[in-house]
């Protein structure tokens, strides 16, 4: 193992970096002053912000100590330190580390815990060297195994009275992640979803989702989108039917169409600057903004990418909008890496 401390990790809508002292206003206003979010922690709710300059003043003190792994989570967009990321237990004789989490309420419920968790585990197998994460959350606080859901790790079972919190003594449900394990996320809908190719008469169901998509990219970027789904865009679902070179991928849950991706084969012959590509592109992707965080898209995911190498392309690509969020952090648990960007500067 790497004894590389904690250094800073970038995600698409966080920094994770070490504290400062001057975060110690964010971090009492933001989440340790709040007995709601100490509830299953270890440490109680700070009276004042004394008490967390204290504290921050001890971590900071550690840093120089490579063993030692804690991360204050930034916003990108306004710099505010909003929950912190560490590492609580190491085992080096199994390579193994224990990470714990805290955020503030104003937070919760919005995909950031699993970003943040999905980047230190990443920097913890392929900085530090560790082969196997663990973590562990107090039965009566479920919100914490979604967060370890979201992130890729496998539920392992249940610790009777193994932890102690502000409640007292409690059960440990425990998740980990080995190195070899990382892959796409695993998740479980609320009801056993089917992934398989669209039927002609489910086309009117697929646009109802193609309409979403379409207001999205509309409240998105209003400057590029025109609002209103109009008859050549619904009509359009006929053409990519008809198209030998297009698939449409359904998931169906309970009856109902909730998802739907359009797949596309490309083919791009070789010139003088680059080898000849052949390539699964997905076109369209989305799940019904009343169906999110069920794990469809994820079993969405794995029967594209199960279909392309069937059929033997070289790999899945797609491409989206940087101001939809939600989605690229799917995209990135997912297993999907950046490899290029457009990028502009707006004149007007």
């Amino acid at each position: 193992m790497n004894k590389t401390g904690t250094q800073t990790i970038e995600t698409h809508r966080l920094i994770l970096r070490p504290f400062c002292i001057e975060d110690a206003d964010d971090m009492f206003t933001n989440w340790a002053s709040d007995p709601e979010v100490t509830r299953f922690l270890t440490w109680p709710a700070h009276p004042n912000a004394d008490v967390t300059r204290m504290i921050l003043k001890d971590w900071i003190s550690r840093y120089e100590d490579g063993g030692f792994f804690n991360w204050a989570i930034a916003l990108k967009e306004s710099g505010s330190v909003i929950g912190n990321i560490s590492v609580v237990r190491l085992e080096e004789a199994i390579e193994e580390a224990e990470v714990g989490y805290c955020m503030g309420r104003a937070y919760w419920g919005q995909g950031i815990m699993p970003e943040a968790l999905r980047a230190v585990m990443d920097y913890l197998f392929d900085t530090v060297g560790v082969n196997r994460i663990m973590a562990g959350y107090d039965v009566n606080n479920p919100k914490s195994g979604r967060v370890m859901e979201k992130a890729g790790m496998q539920r392992e079972g249940i610790r009777r009275g193994a932890g102690i919190n502000n409640r007292g003594l409690c059960d440990v449900c425990c998740w980990s992640l080995l190195r070899k394990d990382r892959g796409l996320p695993v998740s479980k809908t609320l009801s056993p979803v089917t992934v398989r190719f669209a039927k002609a008469d489910e086309l009117d169901a697929v646009n109802e989702l193609r309409r979403q998509v379409n207001d999205l990219h509309v409240a998105g970027r209003p400057d590029t989108f025109k609002p209103g789904f109009c008859e050549e865009l619904r009509n359009f679902i006929h053409t990519i039917w008809e198209d030998p070179q297009r698939e449409i991928v359904v998931a169906e849950l309970e009856g109902r169409i909730v998802g739907f991706a359009v797949l596309n084969h490309i083919v791009r012959p070789e010139n003088p600057f680059m080898y000849e590509r052949d390539f699964l592109d997905i076109d369209e992707f989305a799940v019904d903004k009343n169906h999110h965080r069920q794990g469809i898209a994820s079993e969405m995911v794995r029967f594209i990418v199960g279909y392309a190498r069937e059929k033997n392309y070289s790999r899945v690509e797609l491409n989206m909008w940087e101001f939809n969020r939600n989605a690229l952090a799917f995209y990135e648990a997912a297993g999907f890496t950046t490899y290029r960007r457009y990028m502009e500067i707006r004149l007007k």
